[in-house]
């Protein structure tokens, strides 16, 4: 989930002041993949080491406190938050979920607002634990080990929602999965034997 920058830019002579306001207004560690190939990328959101700004395809997202940035891009990479990625965008092409920057706000996403110190401190750990994993293309939620412990750390680690809820969200994961619009006709889709 962490991603490294691929360029840097420097400021043209006599604009290095404008060239700072515009990084201190705009800057941000959490970044949304806005053309979500669903059958063929495994992240929703990703976080870069340092504040950078986004660019076309993974704009910066604004949070009012930067402590929300990692629980959101957690929250975004669950299957939960993918499909809820894939309901708000467009579906112009199979495999693939288009969202509008003035669309990201709309995201069903957890109120980082409502996590206390201590929560948000879990977020972190679990953040930790799931930086360097592998993730499997986000259609292949239904067979991808380390998104469904990734889904069971948010919901009943850090949410606090009883564990009895991570059997019956794999009817959910399956069919959202089996769904043309996601695998793209792709052979990873799940089969009915």
């Amino acid at each position: 989930m962490v991603v490294g920058p691929d360029s840097k830019g420097t400021a043209r002579p006599g604009c290095e002041e404008k060239a700072v306001g515009v990084w201190e207004r705009t800057a941000s560690r959490l970044h949304f993949n806005q053309d979500f190939r669903i059958n063929s990328q495994p992240l929703a959101a990703c976080v870069t080491p340092e504040p950078t700004i986004g660019g076309a395809a993974w704009p910066n997202f604004m949070c009012g406190d930067g402590r929300w940035e990692i629980p959101l891009a957690l929250w975004a990479n669950t299957t939960l938050g993918i499909i809820a990625f894939w309901w708000l965008g467009t579906r112009h092409q199979a495999g693939r979920a288009r969202l509008t920057i003035t669309g990201l706000p709309g995201l069903t996403v957890i109120d980082t607002r409502r996590l206390s110190p201590a929560r948000l401190d879990l977020a972190g750990d679990i953040f930790d634990r799931f930086r360097e994993r592998e993730l499997l293309p986000a259609n292949e939620a239904w067979q991808d080990g380390t998104r469904q412990a990734l889904d069971r750390a948010m919901l009943v680690d850090l949410l606090g929602i009883p564990d009895e809820i991570m059997e019956p969200l794999q009817l959910p994961r399956r069919q959202w999965c089996a769904e043309l619009s996601v695998h793209g006709g792709k052979r990873t889709a799940p089969t009915s034997s």
